[in-house]
């Protein structure tokens, strides 16, 4: 463990030792002035390293990651809050040094120079350094990210094709279809052309990382409206859109399994089924919800697993902390499924 951490942090430790032996570099060269060595000089310079090295990493690790890209006027007063105590340490120096200092200091007239000017330039170096570390570690995580993006992307496009236009699906909606036309009925045609919307969307529509809302949701009635008419009992199935929804581009494909899931298990020969979906319009976003009675208790599928799987690692890799999904049971027999995104940026 110590090793590790030698090996991940030996240039800074090499660095920070450099710059606390700085000043004492002249003994080397000039033995005789030792006799002057002053141990407050000593003590006050390794506060002053020691403050420095805490505001670097703290800046670094954990201020800039969490307020740089959000909260950069929160970010302005805790530098501005830093400055200020870096000032009061230089005065605390100044002040309690036993050689009169701020005396000498002020008759000379460069008290402000030596506490505000100096340490601010000091104070400055260290920030800047730590932010270009910082903004340096970040680009080479965002295109790390935007690797795994693509690669899951992909694998994920591959995975909804195999589980939405599956032999099963067409064979069924097929016989669908030529059972309404031996029947002469009017719907026929319709429910042709609402599969061949199915499969032109997904061949053709998401290809690119993101598309439409709208679309989305349309795709999602020709998809349900197919599977309606599957159903061996009349039942309640219902989409219901928010009159204040507002369009935004969103990542392809990424509700379509939570609406399959729900015919999977809301579905039955005997019972009348209970299904609803919902879009609605949040501040910097939108919710999804689907909510199903429970008539197939069949245990999960590992095509189903790894379906939600891919959900779940979709929406970590595309809404990193900007989104919530929540999958619950409830009591009285409900499966139901609550997805947040806050898709507007900053």
């Amino acid at each position: 463990m110590i090793g590790k951490f030698f090996r991940k942090f030996y240039l800074d430790i090499v660095i920070w030792t450099i710059l606390l032996l700085l000043p004492f570099i002249t003994y080397l060269y000039q033995p005789d002035k030792i006799s002057e060595f002053k141990p407050y000089s000593a003590l006050s310079h390794l506060a002053n390293i020691i403050f420095l090295a805490t505001n670097f990493y703290l800046h670094c690790y954990y201020v800039a990651p969490k307020y740089f890209f959000t909260r950069r006027k929160f970010l302005v007063l805790l530098i501005a809050c830093a400055f200020l105590s870096y000032v009061a340490l230089n005065y605390a120096i100044v002040y309690f040094n036993p050689n009169g200092e701020l005396a000498h200091f002020t008759k000379e007239n460069i008290l402000f120079v030596r506490l505000v000017i100096g340490p601010g330039i000091i104070y400055s170096l260290c920030l800047i350094t730590s932010s270009m570390i910082f903004l340096y570690g970040e680009q080479a995580r965002q295109k790390e990210l935007n690797k795994q993006i693509a690669l899951e992307k992909t694998k994920a496009e591959l995975t909804i094709l195999k589980l939405q236009i599956s032999p099963h699906f067409l064979f069924n909606t097929l016989n669908n279809i030529r059972w309404l036309i031996r029947k002469q009925s009017p719907d026929s045609e319709d429910t042709i052309v609402k599969l061949s919307e199915i499969l032109r969307y997904i061949l053709y529509e998401v290809d690119g990382a993101k598309v439409e809302l709208f679309k989305e949701i349309e795709h999602m009635q020709n998809f349900i409206a197919l599977q309606t008419l599957r159903l061996p009992i009349a039942g309640n199935v219902d989409l219901e859109i928010e009159s204040n929804l507002k369009n935004r581009l969103i990542p392809p494909l990424l509700f379509i399994h939570f609406v399959e899931n729900a015919f999977k298990y809301g579905v039955d020969s005997k019972n009348s089924p209970k299904i609803k979906f919902q879009f609605a319009q949040i501040p910097g976003g939108i919710i999804f919800k689907s909510s199903n009675k429970i008539l197939q208790h069949t245990e999960l599928r590992t095509s189903e697993g790894i379906g939600l799987t891919n959900v779940q690692r979709r929406l970590q890799l595309l809404y990193p902390n900007r989104h919530d999904l929540s999958i619950t049971k409830t009591d009285d027999g409900y499966f139901q499924v609550l997805l947040k995104l806050m898709t507007d940026e900053n």
